[in-house]
């Protein structure tokens, strides 16, 4: 039998009682981050914890560090859960982090600051991009946990206000590692599968710790992607998480998640059968002005004995007849009369009177001559007798004085 271990088997040995040591293989670690440093070629991180009297070497590959939530920097006071092994080369052991979060208030603080600032700066927490809750929903989708006190009092509420309404309930864990995923991927279920109007999401209170999950990156990007207007309901009124500022309306508490998310029917139908009421009442109003408009007409005498009506009428329009008919007549003797003596006055200055008086009419051309200075020596004229024209010239012409009658 061999009486030495080469220092790779003791290496190797000492991995082995690691590996197999339940504490070992899976813990978390509180302690300060020191000498962190980042290889952007491997992508992988390397750092030391380290606490008032010691100090322990940690390593955490890349696709750990991808998922990391935080981004690690030295004096960072942080939880590491991982896997204690031997590095052989060295004969040096080590944290194998498989995950990194900030410890106490504080760094929890820091944290979230630099997680809203690129929610910020990515546009998700944009009011003009926020969702209007509609007016009239008939089917609401939860994410929350199944078991929680919260969906108790989000039901209670829509069973109050909207008996009708549907629910579909998403089950996620609302604390814990597992929380983000969970509740993202039920954001996206409803909205590819659920067919619902609006979303609620929410849990009951709970320490800063247990709130966490709502303010991770993952959930508020979710919300931010959902097609399908989202409200918030997270812990207590006095709660605040970054998951509030990219839904597109906050509720203080579950059970006003449930008031805003739905109509109160009760109300709505309280409302419509008053509006029935009145409606009833106007159209009863108007049929009765009708009928007693309809009973006064049927009253009059034409329904009663129509040929009497028309009789009259006919009598009328007789005697209307008869006074046209003796008014023309009365108006056409009339101005018979005043063309009679029209015509006779018309006649005593008729020149063709005057010249069957043995008078003449005088013409030079087509002028009239009425006086002497109007003819001339030598001139023709022609003289209109009643029977008779004549052509004369002028042999003599001689001024004489008339009485003027």
């Amino acid at each position: 039998m061999r009486e030495y271990l080469t220092v790779t088997e003791l290496n190797k040995h000492i991995d082995h009682l690691m590996q197999t040591d339940v504490i070992l293989s899976d813990l978390w670690l509180k302690g300060e981050i020191s000498g962190f440093k980042h290889h952007r070629q491997s992508g992988h991180c390397y750092f030391t914890l380290k606490d008032r009297d010691s100090s322990v070497s940690c390593v955490m590959f890349r696709s750990q560090a991808r998922r990391a939530s935080i981004t690690p920097q030295d004096g960072m006071e942080v939880i590491a859960r991982g896997a204690v092994s031997v590095y052989a080369p060295q004969g040096k052991y080590q944290l194998y982090v498989q995950e990194l979060r900030p410890y106490g208030i504080g760094a929890w603080q820091i944290y979230l600051e630099k997680i809203r600032e690129k929610c910020q700066a990515a546009g998700y927490f944009d009011v003009e991009r926020k969702k209007t809750i509609p007016g009239q929903v008939n089917r609401v989708g939860i994410i929350t946990s199944q078991d929680g006190a919260a969906l108790q009092d989000i039901l209670k509420i829509i069973r109050q206000r909207h008996r009708r309404c549907q629910v579909i309930l998403v089950h996620s864990a609302v604390q814990g590692n597992d929380a983000p995923r969970e509740l993202a991927e039920g954001l996206r279920l409803l909205n590819e599968h659920g067919g619902v109007e609006v979303i609620i999401l929410g849990r009951g209170g709970g320490s800063w710790e247990d709130l966490m999950p709502f303010n991770t990156e993952t959930v508020v990007e979710a919300i931010f992607n959902s097609r399908i207007p989202v409200i918030t309901a997270i812990g207590h009124e006095v709660d605040f998480s970054l998951a509030d500022l990219a839904a597109d309306l906050r509720a203080a508490t579950p059970t006003q998640a449930g008031v805003l998310a739905v109509p109160d029917m009760n109300l709505l139908e309280s409302a419509l059968s008053k509006q029935q009421e009145r409606l009833i009442a106007a159209v009863t109003r108007k049929l009765t002005r009708n009928m007693e408009n309809l009973d006064r007409i049927m009253m009059k005498k034409v329904w009663k004995d129509p040929a009497q009506l028309i009789k009259q009428h006919y009598d009328r329009l007789q005697q209307a007849e008869l006074g046209l008919n003796q008014a023309m007549t009365t108006l056409t003797e009339q101005k018979s009369v005043r063309l009679a003596l029209l015509t006779a006055g018309l006649d005593g200055v008729s020149p063709l009177k005057t010249m069957q008086r043995g008078y003449a009419l005088i013409k030079s051309g087509p002028a009239v001559v009425t006086r002497g200075e109007q003819v001339e020596l030598g001139g023709e004229l022609q003289v209109c007798m009643q029977d008779a024209d004549l052509k004369v010239k002028v042999m003599e012409k001689e001024a004489v004085s008339r009485w003027k009658i």
